[in-house]
């Protein structure tokens, strides 16, 4: 049996993938297989198989990325299981890095790493420090593709919910962390997460939607056990969503805008004031102090 699955979904993939793959190929800990999951590409990805006899292919109609991980982890053969994404790419000793951690932590709700965001060929530093159970509910994140759980853990809770578009990745990190010890975080930059325009799309109304609803199923189940400290959290949490996708929906207006189109910008608006009125009010008196500004 291998020590780690890495779990990797595809979609119509470029050549960021062959470059995502040879970054696992490529581990120090050589003890591990790759189940490449294809979720109905246009054209398939088999090629992979040859690769190397550690990688398996496992093609499915479309069904989302959701159920591609899901079905990933039902195949995996390994006690620790590890996600990366097509676009992005390892350091050759992110997988040692984590087992010894997992060696040093092995009551972790999960382990991840450092990152850095990739966006134009620019690295942006993003780590990972002080991730608990409350902080992830007010404003903390995971990248998905630096994380490591334990495989049956993730059976546990259910794998990811397929019903999400947005914050599948979140809402699982958080029933992993419910009622357990705080992850644990390598302090090494050993993940780039590439951003370009291929990237999944976001629907920001959606995404504050999903991230309100997961929020609310935290606070009742906090309020039920006169948890404060939880609800305090959540309330941050509530607040931090209505300025991200605030924010969004303001810059979705601005593009609009800025392409003449005034009905989708109004819309746009309308939607952000409807998310956060703070976030247009704010955008508002920024704009106009910028006009307003002597001009040297």
């Amino acid at each position: 049996m291998p020590q780690v699955s890495v779990v990797l979904p595809v979609h119509n993939p470029g050549a960021d993938l062959s470059r995502a793959l040879g970054s696992v190929l490529a581990q120090t800990c050589p003890d591990l297989e790759v189940v490449v999951v294809d979720d109905g590409s246009d054209h398939g990805v088999e090629w992979v198989r040859d690769l190397d006899p550690r990688v398996v292919h496992v093609r499915q109609d479309n069904q989302g990325v959701s159920v591609a991980r899901n079905v990933a982890v039902a195949r995996a053969r390994g006690e620790l299981v590890a996600f990366i994404d097509q676009d992005d790419v390892w350091g050759p000793e992110k997988l040692e890095r984590q087992i010894a951690a997992v060696a040093a932590q092995p009551d972790a709700a999960f382990w991840c790493t450092w990152f850095s965001w990739v966006v134009d060929g620019s690295r942006i530093g993003g780590d990972e420090r002080d991730l608990t159970y409350r902080g992830l509910l007010a404003d903390r994140m995971v990248c998905q593709s630096s994380a490591m759980v334990r495989r049956a853990d993730y059976l546990r809770v259910g794998g990811q919910n397929p019903l999400l578009a947005q914050t599948q990745d979140w809402d699982l990190f958080l029933r992993l962390a419910l009622d357990r010890p705080d992850p644990a975080v390598v302090a090494e930059d050993l993940v780039d997460v590439h951003l370009h325009g291929n990237n999944a799309s976001r629907d920001y109304a959606r995404g504050a939607r999903e991230r309100r609803m997961i929020l609310q199923q935290h606070r009742t189940r906090a309020h039920a056990r006169s948890d404060h400290e939880t609800e305090r959290a959540v309330r941050a949490g509530l607040r931090r969503t209505a300025e991200i996708y605030g924010s969004q929906a303001v810059e979705q207006a601005r593009l609009a805008l800025a392409q003449g189109s005034r009905a989708d910008a109004a819309q746009h608006v309308r939607s952000a004031v409807g998310i956060s009125p703070r976030v247009v009010v704010d955008s508002v008196l920024q704009s106009a102090r910028r006009r307003l500004a002597p001009r040297g």
